[in-house]
Parts: structure tokens; sequence; C-alpha cells
């Protein structure tokens, strides 16, 4: 495929329980990949039980696949099963809208670069009325990094893998996290741990609408929590006993150390007026919350079902 100036792209749309938002984004999938010089075809896979989506495919005329182990990562490396030897594959998240340019963008950056895989940005739309508080804590994030910078982590909602590379390597997603979350970043962990390269592509745009239930202070709070259970397990897993076990109790006394800073932070904060910085104060102090938790050994998971 390295001589080929054609590529081929499977373009697998991962998908849970979302049916009514496909239509609308395999329509803008279409359009902006017809304006690639690719051979390109369409895949949901469907992690549902009940194939919800499997009637929806068919009247799109895409293509389906089931995958019935449940989570986002065992969705995700069938998507990388199902990809033809000579294929490159773009996953996009069902709850995305891709933006203009945002197939061209990934392909450039891969056909200049040749990376095991190229990272999208997801520009995260919150709805009118969101809570001041939660719009500007950074509770949903991503930074915008420039096109053909090495990356040294991976997200997964927008992003083209080699899949030929990845093979190579022997590099898969790690379906026991696919519940917990966190399988998109060890994956890109264990892609470069193996030889691999993640290059950015600030122009393949993907926007994310923020739906009301995400905008509460229960959801972030719980979410952000989570992320620091997961970042401990992660940081943890491959380690040794008695490595582990000392990570862990960094973990635990480093958390203990950043909650009255971080508590300490957020009313000085919030006796200024600053809300902005009084809610990054009270994010970074649920995430050591959750740093603090993991290193004890308690998992909350955040797709639970």
């Amino acid at each position: 495929m390295t001589d080929d100036p054609r590529p081929e792209i499977l373009i697998a749309v991962p998908t849970f329980r979302r049916s009514e938002l496909l239509p609308e984004l395999i329509d803008t999938i279409r359009a902006d990949a017809s304006t690639v010089d690719a051979s390109w075809r369409i895949l949901l896979v469907d992690n549902d039980p009940d194939r919800s989506a499997q009637g929806v495919a068919e009247s799109l005329g895409v293509e389906y696949l089931a995958e019935p182990i449940p989570g986002i990562a065992a969705t995700r490396q069938a998507a990388l099963d199902a990809a033809a030897p000579d294929e490159l594959v773009v996953m996009i998240d069902d709850d995305l809208v891709p933006e203009p340019g945002w197939l061209a963008g990934l392909v450039a950056v891969w056909a200049a670069h040749r990376p095991t895989a190229v990272m999208g940005y997801v520009r995260y739309v919150w709805p009118e009325g969101t809570d001041p508080w939660i719009a500007g804590g950074g509770f949903v994030r991503r930074n915008l990094v420039p096109t053909g910078e090495r990356l040294s982590a991976l997200a997964t909602g927008n992003v083209l893998i080699d899949a030929a590379q990845v093979r190579a390597l022997g590099v898969r997603f790690d379906v026991s996290l696919g519940l917990s979350g966190g399988s998109d970043v060890q994956f890109g962990r264990d892609l470069i741990a193996s030889g691999g390269t993640i290059v950015a592509s600030a122009e393949s745009v993907a926007r994310d609408d923020i739906t009301a239930s995400r905008t509460t202070r229960e959801f972030v709070r719980r979410r952000t929590i989570c992320q620091g259970q997961v970042r401990a397990r992660l940081l943890t897993r491959d380690d040794s006993s008695a490595a582990r076990l000392a990570k862990r109790a960094g973990f635990l006394v480093g958390g203990l150390v950043r909650l009255p800073a971080f508590a300490a932070g957020e009313t000085l904060a919030r006796l200024k007026g600053d809300v902005p910085a009084s809610a990054t104060y009270r994010r970074r102090l649920w995430f050591a919350q959750g740093r603090i938790l993991g290193a004890v050994g308690r998992d909350e998971y955040e797709y639970a079902r």
C-alpha cells in the first residue's frame, strides 16, 4: 500500500443503542468521503446484543457487523479485524459529526508521515444554557495539536489506524478495559512501546454536541473520579507486585496531599468569583479522589451497563 496513491479505507462506526444518530452521521460521512481520492466503505460495528443498528445499516446501505462482547474495546478491535490487508481503518464515534475536510485531514497526514495512527481533533460544543461552572472547568476537553506533531497518547473517537502496521506490531485493544474506560489510552501506550507512531491532524475535526444529560455536576463528578481510577489502574497494571504496591502507595499519599490543597484553591477561587478556576480545582480534587480509590483497588466502571 505504501506505493499506492489511492488508499483503501474502511470507515468504521462503533455504535451502541444510538440508532437515531446514525442516519445523519452516515450521510455526513458519505458527503465528506466523496471529496477524497480514495476507495472507501462504511461499516457499522454494533455492540448492542439486540442488534438495534442492523435495520438502520440495511436502510442506509452500509455494511454491518455485530460484536457480542460488551465494551468499546471489543467493538474497536472488531473494526480492526474486519479490515482487509490493504485497508486503513478510520474510526469515528457514533455521537460525533464530521466537519468538512475530516477524512482528507486524516489521510493527508498518513500519506505524508506514514505513522501507525493519525489522531484527529474532537471539538466539544456545550448546549445553550450550560452551567458556566461546568463549561469552564475543563471536564470535557481536547487540546488542538498542530498537524504533523508526534503524540505520546491516543484517543480513538476520531482516528485513522494503519491496520497492517498494527497487525505487524501485534498490538490489540484490551477487551478487559471495555467497560472501565482507558482502552484507547492502553492501546496507544502498547502501540508506542512496540515501535509504532501517532501523529496529529488538526485539519481532521469532528464535532461533539454534548447532550444535556452530561452537563450536570453529578455526571462530571462521577466521570472525573472514574478517570482518576482508570489512570491509577493503567499506570500499575504491567508492573511486578512490588512495583505495583509502591506506585499505588505513591498515588495514595499523593492524592491525600493534593486533596486539601485543591480544596483550598477552590475556596479561594470561589471567594474571588473566579468560576472557571473554582471548577478546575474541583475537577482536580475529584480526579485525586479517583486516584486514591484506584490505589486501594476500588473500581467504578465509567461505561458500566
